[in-house]
């Protein structure tokens, strides 16, 4: 198993609470993991800090936008009490519960009725609303009610808060953490990208995660070189949600099936101690 830096909890759109997380990792014999949420550093606080065969660096996923493009950023070893972090991240937590009940009226103006109690452990979001959606019998399953309701441009959608980049990057910097570009993709590797990379470096980006999902070997080989090439370092993960054609699932077969290797995850390790 190859240690995983992109995995998703209750506390934003993944089906498992951390301590589920943490323990279908020590099950696989997975090293090390970084539980990065969307937006927020809810579940840190709320696990066992003192794991046996398994070390949790902090982690954060944040949504941000650079000259009309949406860029994600995760971040790595920050500090989750860093106050001003903590202040920027709840301006992400007010926008999803203003955006969350927008889309409970709109559907309820589709005539679908769904409870308006607060979510559990603060995940206002679209996958808890898809949960709800599939508990009352509106959709079958999770894909069902992206394609009819809520992904971009369906009816019940509305749009999310997202930060200019360059202030995600400096915030989290502040904070001690080693921001990383998250799965860049074959469509923005292909628009200038040694330009994009050099002009947010100037900002604060550290890393580059060259192992997702997404990423065919081939483009995950090119995004390595370019890495090297620009003095960045390496990172990795399954982007696990829990979730298989479009279900909430029991399973855990992706969680630790994209990731680094020792050689590599030592190179992250010995990168930040070089930043202390």
């Amino acid at each position: 198993m190859l240690n995983d830096l992109h995995i998703h909890t209750t506390y934003s759109d993944g089906a498992f609470t951390p301590d589920e997380i943490i323990k279908m990792a020590k099950e696989k014999g997975i090293r090390y993991i970084s539980l990065t949420d969307h937006d927020t550093m809810g579940a840190y606080g709320n696990f066992n800090d003192a794991q046996e065969d398994l070390t949790i660096i902090s982690g954060v996923e944040v949504s941000t936008y650079y000259k009309g493009m949406e860029l994600h950023i995760l971040s790595y070893f920050h500090n989750p009490k860093d106050e001003p972090l903590l202040a920027l991240l709840d301006r992400f937590k007010n926008d999803r519960v203003e955006r969350y009940y927008k889309i409970l009226r709109n559907l309820e103006n589709l005539k679908i009725h769904l409870p308006d109690d607060a979510p559990p452990m603060d995940s206002y979001g679209r996958a808890h609303i898809a949960k709800l959606l599939i508990e009352h019998g509106y959709v079958k399953n999770i894909k069902e009610a992206f394609q009819l309701y809520l992904d971009v441009d369906k009816i019940a959608y509305e749009k999310r808060f997202k930060i200019d980049t360059r202030e995600a990057l400096r915030a989290l910097r502040s904070a001690g953490g080693i921001p990383v570009l998250a799965h860049p993709g074959e469509k923005l590797y292909n628009l200038h990208f040694e330009t994009l990379l050099k002009e947010l470096k100037v900002h604060g980006l550290l890393g580059l995660e060259v192992y997702h999902p997404s990423h065919r070997r081939e483009l995950s080989n090119k995004l390595y070189a370019v890495a090297r090439k620009n003095h960045l370092v390496i990172t990795g993960g399954s982007d696990y949600h829990g979730q298989h054609g479009g279900k909430f699932t029991g399973s855990n077969d992706k969680l630790g099936r994209y990731g680094l290797n020792d050689h590599l995850l030592q190179k992250l390790l010995t990168f930040h101690q070089k930043l202390k």
